[in-house]
């Protein structure tokens, strides 16, 4: 639920770190501000996009773009996705847009990682009602862990109401450095959520 903990570097690197050991990747783009796309691609302006998608008009194939590395496509994003969550909002089955707009490319992949805006909206919902498995940046900061404790509160909701097969698969520290301040809240979540 904050910005600049390292969930677009994590989406690049582990998403190009298994295109590497041999599998398809498709890294998906959905914040609005677009950083995974320019990460990727160097490009602000990219049509078409997820957006695109979403709202309709075009398939999945023509908006997936190949990238440098190989094995690893990308389905862009930009500015216009900010206006999806409005248009969504009077639409029927709204949290499963996106699972609908990946239907048709699903199994052309081994993995599928989605890199979310820092916000609990409709559109991390949609992130979270298509996705198997949850991975969650935390900057080793002490006021993480109450976002942390958010974040877990809606992902019950979640598995309850939209996807029961949603799991966190792990928790990963980012920015971690050699401070005892860091040491501890690793330690304090080790303590609530294991290794």
């Amino acid at each position: 639920q904050k910005g600049g903990v390292g969930k677009t570097t994590s989406t690049i690197s582990i998403g190009a770190a298994l295109a590497e050991y041999g599998r398809k990747v498709l890294v998906v783009d959905f914040d609005p501000q677009g950083s995974l796309t320019v990460g990727l691609t160097g490009n602000h302006e990219i049509s078409p996009s997820v957006y695109d998608l979403i709202v309709g008009g075009v398939t999945t194939q023509e908006v997936i773009l190949k990238t440098r590395v190989p094995g690893l496509d990308l389905l862009p994003a930009g500015i216009d996705l900010a206006a999806a969550e409005a248009w969504l909002f009077n639409e029927v089955g709204r949290e499963y847009a996106l699972q609908r707009a990946l239907a048709p490319v699903i199994n052309d992949y081994d993995y599928i990682l989605i890199d979310c805006l820092p916000s609990l909206g409709l559109l991390a919902i949609n992130a979270l009602s298509v996705s198997q498995g949850l991975i969650i940046p935390l900057q080793c900061e002490f006021y993480a862990l109450k976002g942390l404790a958010l974040l877990q509160e809606t992902l019950e909701k979640v598995q309850t109401r939209i996807n029961p097969n949603l799991e966190v698969k792990g928790i990963l520290p980012t920015r971690v450095g050699r401070s005892t301040h860091h040491k501890d809240v690793l330690e304090l979540v080790i303590q609530g959520f294991g290794e």
